[in-house]
């Protein structure tokens, strides 16, 4: 029920199936936070909002990418 942080974009495979998320979590008005992946099997679209079932300790083990 917390808010981790803000989807920056989803990759989508040649079929339009999404392979994975990219968010940036944690920090504070943009500085020090983290850009993130998670593949489909890590989240679910409910309504207007993505769900992950894990901690904003789990989310900041999750790998990092470029931003």
């Amino acid at each position: 029920g917390k808010n981790l942080g803000e989807v920056v974009a989803f990759t989508r495979d040649a079929n339009g199936h999404v392979t994975e998320l990219h968010a940036d979590i944690g920090g504070f008005l943009g500085i020090g936070e983290s850009r993130v992946r998670l593949t489909p099997s890590q989240f679910k679209l409910e309504k207007d909002q993505v769900v992950v079932n894990m901690t904003a300790e789990q989310a900041k083990t999750l790998p990092k990418v470029a931003k």
